[in-house]
């Protein structure tokens, strides 16, 4: 079990639950009038509406508490990356950033970690960290897995972590920032904090360089949370751009402690 230096709370205490009855509901309020009353209408469809959003928008809080910034001490932000480990890309890319004294959280998939447990335990002796970022990354289902599979997700990571050798950080990222009804719960139980951004460099798919270091600039403030990715052609040089430049800016890349995050 993971301690955190303060209490979590498990959801906001009445929007999931008006989510939940309004999506189940309304439905059969709909099927029981035969669709007579347009205003019943409305009220499914808002009620649907306002469900995708909760578990589609990744800084959305309907559903329970999401950290998007952290309370800086100077003009400092923090670097996430997700997908990895990647081979030796990501001891390169470890070695490159400590080399530069930046910092940074990597965002693990359990699986590949599981593979290459080596990785995790050269980028933490670069002092970097690893979080979890599920096993198996099941991006297109992770919002309405089964609770068994939604568990096992979070606890098989948090397995690979351990068994490479690196401590299970109380730190948790979903696939592309989608939620899931049971989440917060789960991450609650685990005494884990579910992590998104508050500026992104959009290289999932398209990894340019120019274009990556380009967007995180013109949105990077102290205090932010950047989520960039690995496993892309040219992932290490996007990354190593985005701190090249914000260091000329004064940045400093660093990993905030839990009793920060906001």
């Amino acid at each position: 079990m993971i301690q955190n230096q303060e209490p979590i709370a498990t959801a906001v205490p009445w929007i999931r639950p008006l989510l939940v009855i309004g999506n189940y509901v309304a439905p059969f309020l709909l099927i029981g009038t035969h669709f007579r009353f347009a205003w019943l209408i409305a009220a499914a469809c808002c009620a649907h509406a306002c469900f995708a959003y909760a578990i589609t928008a990744p800084a959305c809080r309907w559903l329970g508490p999401v950290v998007t910034r952290f309370r800086p001490r100077g003009k400092d932000v923090w670097l996430t990356i997700d997908d990895g480990p990647s081979g030796e890309a990501s001891v390169r890319l470890g070695e490159e950033m400590a080399r530069r004294g930046a910092r940074a959280t990597f965002f693990v998939k359990g699986e590949s970690l599981a593979r290459e447990p080596g990785i995790g335990r050269a980028l933490t002796a670069r002092g970097h960290t690893l979080a979890n970022h599920t096993h198996t990354h099941p991006a297109s289902i992770f919002w309405v897995l089964r609770p068994s599979a939604l568990r096992a997700e979070i606890d098989a990571c948090n397995d690979s972590l351990r068994h490479a050798g690196v401590p299970a950080g109380p730190w948790f990222r979903s696939p592309v920032g989608l939620k899931h009804l049971l989440l917060h719960p789960a991450l609650a139980r685990r005494g884990m904090r579910l992590v998104a951004w508050s500026v992104r460099g959009r290289d999932g798919v398209a990894c340019n360089p120019d274009a990556v270091a380009r967007r995180v600039g013109a949105r990077v403030s102290p205090g932010a949370i950047i989520l960039l990715h690995e496993g892309r052609e040219r992932s290490n040089e996007s990354i190593l751009r985005v701190v090249d430049e914000l260091q000329e800016r004064g940045y400093s890349f660093v990993i905030p402690e839990d009793a920060q995050m906001i």
